[in-house]
């Protein structure tokens, strides 16, 4: 029994490989984020609809040149539509959109042909109609929807579309060059008139037309939110990991709209790795902060909210280090310094100089027994903990490979996240200083005595290699954001929060940006959107194009992978 409560308390503390994390991510938009956006709708919206011919008319009791009888048809008419103003407004589960508009039939150098048939009267009329105000309002919904295979998307909804205006026939509509005058008599004879038949074919069309676009909206909003649904592989260096990362809830209040994600990641699991699995990630379940539980020194005016759980982001170092991302050969071919036994010599005092009179060359072999996991305090944005990172020392010694010695290493790496706001490039400023990594020596039955010896020198060796290795792949480390029609971020805050400091946010603010964005910095072209294949990133942060995905939940991931490049026979 006691066994068991202990293998439960186990498994109830790590996430296994492939499990759900939910929430892992959170994304939140503020009534400022919806201001922003909504500044995108004149892009969604034409600027010009051609109306089809219309009219009516009533033959009377013959036909149309007796007793009552009228006919009329409106061809070539055309609107121009000018948005006045936008607004996006988070609601009671929905989100209302309303938009100001300046419509305008035709003008004069471009009119409509208005024919009339009346008492025997045939003539047309050309004709326009003077900007006048248009509103126009809807409701959006999200939805989560499942395929029924546990695949989860974005649904949106949209409410009816209600257009409202007003048109004074005889103030904003013109006819001309035509006897106008005549039928316009005879038509208010008998109760008519030619301006209001004339408004109410605009209306029914103009009111169809309008509407019409719901479905054009409808079909562009679950496009861009598709998005939100990644299924992919992510291969570091020869270790790949399967992510999955999808809407599990979305909930909309008059303050702001928050996206719970969900993710997991799952990969084959590395020989070199077997002997030290703990089955799982670290499980923490804390709790997701609100919206408005901003940390100290970010301002609650913020636009656009991440909010990425340690849970998830370690899960995802898991996945990788399980999948023997950090199990790493380096040998005195491939090593860029010296790598043979003088080396050690100079790191223990000489130690090893009887066994091996002269320089032989030595392999370097990294045994990673612990995954690593990210830290949010510090002071750094992201911290990423190494512990348990032993380096062992091989050489040939009577006629075989023979462990030496062997250091562990424990310490944090981190890394800052800078944004230019007019280029739209975020950089990414790695600190791999070897003072923030303590060595012991784990491993040495030559001589106890050189220990001492070796802590004190490691750090000299350590420095050249991360400066070797990890020096080249962190130069200009950086990624272009995108920016969508012209609308993009401006300004962006990272800090830890949450009652435990186990959640990471970015917060940003949106506004309009010259860039477009979209590349890796230093590489020249744009991002790939594909988010059904494989994203390769070994060997540089553009190597094998860029993920789709925002870069900001793969900072701490990176960290594993440009610590150090894998080799492996």
């Amino acid at each position: 029994m006691l066994v068991a409560l202990f293998v439960a308390a186990a498994t109830a503390a790590t996430w296994p490989p492939g499990e759900l994390i939910n929430p892992g991510v959170s994304i939140d938009i503020t009534e400022g984020g919806f201001d922003a956006v909504a500044a995108l709708i004149p892009e969604l919206l034409p600027s010009a609809i051609d109306i089809p011919e219309t009219g009516g008319g009533d033959p009377g009791l013959f036909d149309y040149c007796y007793l009552g009888g009228y006919e009329y048809k409106l061809t070539n008419g055309a609107v121009a539509i000018e948005v006045v103003d936008t607004s996006i407004k988070p609601g009671a589960g929905v989100l209302e959109i309303n938009a100001s508009l300046m419509v305008s039939i035709n003008d004069p150098a471009n009119p409509f042909d208005l024919y009339f048939s009346l008492a025997c009267i045939d003539d047309t009329c050309l004709g326009y109609v003077n900007p006048f105000p248009v509103d126009v309002s809807t409701t959006m919904q999200l939805t989560v929807v499942d395929d029924g295979s546990g695949r989860r998307t974005l649904d949106a909804t949209m409410g009816e579309i209600v257009v409202v205006y007003e048109l004074d026939g005889a103030n904003d509509i013109y006819l001309g060059e035509c006897a106008i005058g005549s039928v316009e008599e005879v038509l208010n004879f008998v109760g008519l008139s030619i301006y209001d038949l004339l408004i109410g074919a605009l209306d029914s069309t103009l009111q169809d037309q309008i509407k019409a676009l719901g479905p054009t909206l409808e079909e562009t909003i679950e496009d861009a939110f598709s998005a939100a649904t990644i299924e992919q592989d992510l291969e570091l260096n020869g270790a790949v990991v399967h992510l999955l990362l999808q809407p599990s809830n979305v909930e909309i209040t008059p303050a702001s709209m928050r996206l719970w994600m969900e993710g997991s990641f799952e990969g084959a699991p590395a020989d070199c790795i077997a002997a030290y699995d703990p089955g799982g990630s670290l499980r923490t379940d804390s709790e997701l902060p609100g919206p408005t539980d901003v940390p100290n020194g970010v301002g609650a005016d913020y636009h656009f909210g991440a909010l990425i759980g340690d849970d998830f982001a370690n899960s995802a170092l898991y996945a990788l280090w399980r999948g023997g991302l950090l199990c790493y050969q380096l040998d005195a071919a491939s090593s860029p310094i010296p790598l043979d036994t003088s080396i050690l010599n100079g790191l223990t005092g000489d130690v090893f100089a009887p066994l091996f009179p002269e320089a032989v060359p030595v392999e370097l072999s990294v045994r990673p027994a612990k995954p690593p996991e990210v830290v949010y305090t510090g002071a750094h944005d992201i911290g990423l903990g190494i512990n348990e990172l032993h380096l062992d020392f091989y050489a040939a010694l009577d006629g075989r490979a023979a462990r030496l010695i062997s250091t562990q290493l424990d310490g944090q790496a981190g890394a800052d996240l800078n944004l230019d706001g007019a280029t739209g490039l975020l950089a990414i400023d790695v600190d791999l200083d070897p003072a923030n990594f303590v060595p012991t020596v784990s491993y040495n039955e030559i001589d106890p005595a050189a220990n001492e010896h070796m802590v004190a020198n490691f750090g000299g060796l350590l420095g050249t290699v991360l400066d070797s290795v990890a020096g080249p792949l962190l130069a200009d480390l950086s990624f272009g954001l995108p920016s969508f029609s012209g609308l993009g971020l401006t300004e962006l805050t990272v800090s830890e929060t949450g009652g435990d400091k186990d959640w990471l946010g970015a917060y940003a603010w949106l506004g309009p940006v010259e860039y477009s964005g979209g590349g890796c910095g230093g590489c020249g072209g744009g991002c790939g959107g594909d988010t059904g294949g494989t994203v390769d990133t070994g060997g540089s942060a553009c190597s094998g194009g860029c993920s789709a995905i925002p870069a900001a939940p793969w900072i701490a991931v990176g960290f594993a992978a440009l610590w150090m490049r894998r080799r492996r026979g």
